[in-house]
């Protein structure tokens, strides 16, 4: 029982973490061509 709640966090949250910035970037036409990392 508690493996499956485990994997099942587990799933979610990997889940959450890679659809969520695809998602927002299909709906609001993000462009991430010459995005650099950093502060300047």
């Amino acid at each position: 029982m508690a493996i499956s709640i485990i994997f099942g966090l587990i799933f979610a949250t990997l889940l959450t973490l890679g659809m969520v910035p695809v998602l927002y970037s299909l709906f609001f036409r993000v462009n991430f061509k010459g995005f650099q990392y950093g502060g300047e």
